[in-house]
């Protein structure tokens, strides 16, 4: 789905109505897990505490702004953007292919001293 969003042709892109449907599927199929409800509940609690010490915090720090300082936005300028490009298949991969390999202790310890003398 990200990739789809992503795409640098926006009539690639799914609409928002598709959007909502794919992602209103996601969210009614992962109540029927008991372990993601689990997981979810765990999230909550947890978001919870994050806002209390949150609300504590807030209150126990008393932030300044100078009295003089002049505080402005401005607008960015996009004009001279490139187009957009997708990136191709094989740049993709490079980041979305899991590695898997296993290494027993004797192939570390070669690295490490490898890594040292090459600092050396």
């Amino acid at each position: 789905l990200i990739t789809k969003c992503w795409d640098a042709k926006a009539e690639n892109r799914p609409t928002a109505k598709e959007l909502f449907q794919i992602l209103y599927k996601w969210d009614n199929k992962k109540y029927d897990d008991s372990d993601i409800k689990f997981i979810e509940s765990q999230i909550n609690e947890y978001n919870d505490k994050i806002k209390l010490n949150r609300t504590s915090e807030k209150k126990s720090k008393n932030i300044q702004t100078h009295p003089q300082a002049i505080y402005t936005s401005r607008l960015l300028n996009f004009k001279n953007l490139p187009e957009p490009v997708n990136s191709g298949a094989t740049q993709s991969t490079l980041f979305s292919e899991g590695f898997d390999c296993q290494l027993d202790e004797s192939d570390l310890n070669e690295m490490n001293q490898d890594d040292e003398n090459n600092i050396e």
